[in-house]
């Protein structure tokens, strides 16, 4: 099964990620331009391609809108339901994936205030997915970061436009090349669906 026939060309930047130099991912831009769908499986192939026994997050603004947003749709596709077996827990939060001859746990977290920092504090991440992460707190978002110390590691972010004077814009989107990160502006045209 062949999900590259009908993505757009930002969208195959997207699954390319993983095998370039860059450690991290940020992708903004308009509602409905096909970020987030296509950044979700390529967050999972990528991490069963390339790790076993290790632990990933995927974090939102709550654990419910990591659930609608994210995990929801990934389980509801075809080709992830064909190319692995997927268990989850926890009313959802903690998921078990196999595939790629790879077992790994998929962790929801949630950013929603100043205190959701400790929600993740002690856990060693071989990556992180933070969606929306423009409303999710600074301390949540370093801390899920400093989570992330596995060889390989990678940071991967999605958000709708903002403020520029948001912190996550000064910081990240102004300063890509500071965090040898691959910055992709969508617009709705990069949603071929």
């Amino acid at each position: 099964m062949d999900i590259t026939k009908s993505l757009s060309k930002k969208q195959l930047q997207i699954l390319a990620f993983p095998n370039s130099n860059y450690d991290s991912l940020i992708c903004d831009g308009s509602v409905r331009s096909g970020k987030t769908s296509i950044m979700s499986v390529a967050f999972v192939i990528w991490a069963m391609r390339d790790f076993d026994k290790r632990n990933f997050a995927i974090c939102s603004k709550t654990v419910g809108t990591a659930l609608k947003n994210v995990i929801k749709p990934l389980l509801a596709m075809t080709y992830m339901q064909k190319k692995f077996n997927i268990k989850s827990r926890s009313g959802g939060s903690e998921i078990t994936i196999q595939g790629f001859g790879h077992t790994n746990t998929f962790y929801c977290y949630g950013g929603q205030d100043a205190r959701s920092y400790m929600l993740i504090q002690g856990i060693t991440l071989a990556g992180v997915l933070l969606d929306e992460v423009a409303l999710m707190p600074r301390s949540f978002v370093e801390q899920a970061i400093a989570r992330c110390s596995v060889d390989g590691r990678k940071l991967w972010f999605n958000c709708n436009p903002e403020s520029q004077y948001h912190w996550f814009y000064q910081e990240w989107i102004l300063n890509c090349e500071a965090h040898n990160a691959l910055h992709l502006h969508f617009v709705m045209d990069d949603n071929t669906s």
